[in-house]
């Protein structure tokens, strides 16, 4: 009867440890944190998730959002740019880049990266509008109108009953 129970002890603890809660990707517990709100917490997370997959770009770029959502901007831009750096050819990470870099209040660098995501990805309304405000910023008024129209025209394409995109008025010199 002993040893029944021994037994019954022994095959009731296996089972538990294969039912245990194996320990969660950083990665998928970094992106719950973020859907949560939870910013800090999710760019705690990803940066584990990042120490064990570096060469990942998309992890990178959920990287730089994540760290971006967080108000770690110049964590943000290393992500991004590392991503930039894994997969050059990816719009995604430019837009991503440009759009921290606006909130950073670099126009240049964001004016750089949009322009490049326009060029990956010239049908692309968040490349083509950070564009058109960047270039506008900067007051290079030949590309921004240009980019205006071109947006306007996607806005089109996309709700043909929608207003197309004003460009705000500034002073001209």
């Amino acid at each position: 009867m002993l040893r029944r129970a021994s037994l019954l002890a022994l095959i009731l603890a296996a089972a538990a440890c294969a039912t245990a809660p194996q320990p969660q990707d950083p990665e998928a517990v970094a992106l719950a944190y973020a859907s949560a709100g939870r910013f800090a917490e999710a760019a705690r997370e990803v940066e584990v998730a990042v120490r064990e997959r570096p060469e990942d770009a998309d992890l990178r770029r959920q990287a730089g959002r994540i760290q971006s959502q967080a108000g770690n901007l110049p964590r943000a831009v290393e992500h991004l740019e590392m991503a930039i750096h894994l997969g050059p050819r990816e719009p995604e990470s430019w837009i991503a880049l440009g759009e921290v870099e606006t909130r950073r209040r670099n126009p240049r660098d964001a004016y750089v990266a949009y322009r490049r995501a326009v060029e990956l990805a010239p049908r692309d309304v968040r490349a083509v509008s950070g564009l058109a405000l960047s270039a506008d910023s900067l007051g290079f008024d030949e590309e921004a109108d240009f980019a205006y129209a071109r947006w306007a025209e996607l806005e089109r394409e996309l709700d043909p009953g929608a207003a197309p995109p004003t460009r705000p008025q500034r002073p001209r010199h």
